[in-house]
């Protein structure tokens, strides 16, 4: 996994490549490039897989080909968790939680979610304790204290409607709009 100057990884990157680039990939010039050289790598993959395809075994050519590249694609943890509504188990990957905690953030106008990573911090099954860390950038009419009630409420908000969860606790490192460390605290929250 390579880290971008922004804070944010390859892998973040690689994971929305094939939805609409959010607001920070719009105006990162990192991982503006780092999707543009993805997107090219894809295409240029597909190309070689329609041109080099031999005519006696297409499917099995393919599927080989598919298969080496899938090795290489990021591996997302799957947890086991107790869904919020109905309180069965199920399994639910980093991803989707990610994703979640992204789509909440993307309503905020005084701040933005640059880099966010989420695991389960106990060892029972299902999993209720969870530790998220995020990377969030203030805009400049705001306070670290307003930042630190809106994260740590986005991140309820993502999170409650998909899984039920005892503790949460928030890792959170604030930066300004240039992606400078303004502070670094801890947040906890019991349900």
């Amino acid at each position: 996994m390579n880290s971008l100057p922004c804070g944010r990884t390859t892998e973040d990157v690689l994971m929305n490549l094939d939805e609409s680039a959010d607001l920070h990939e719009l105006q990162c010039r990192w991982c503006h490039a780092e999707r543009q050289r993805l997107k090219d790598q894809n295409g240029f993959i597909t190309q070689l897989l329609q041109s080099s395809t031999p005519e006696h075994h297409p499917e099995a050519f393919s599927q080989r080909i598919l298969g080496e590249i899938a090795d290489h694609s990021p591996f997302q943890r799957m947890w086991d968790v107790q869904e919020a509504g109905t309180g069965l188990a199920k399994r639910v990957s980093s991803l989707d939680l990610i994703k979640a905690i992204r789509a909440v953030f993307s309503e905020s106008t005084t701040s933005q979610l640059n880099y966010t990573e989420i695991k389960a911090t106990d060892t029972q099954i299902p999993h209720l304790n969870w530790r998220v860390q995020c990377h969030v950038s203030m805009a400049g009419d705001s306070s670290v204290q307003v930042i630190e009630q809106q994260v740590l409420g986005f991140i309820r908000d993502a999170i409650s409607p998909l899984i039920s969860w005892n503790e949460l606790v928030v890792n959170l490192a604030i930066e300004d709009i240039h992606g400078q460390a303004i502070e670094s605290l801890t947040l906890r929250e019991k349900n």
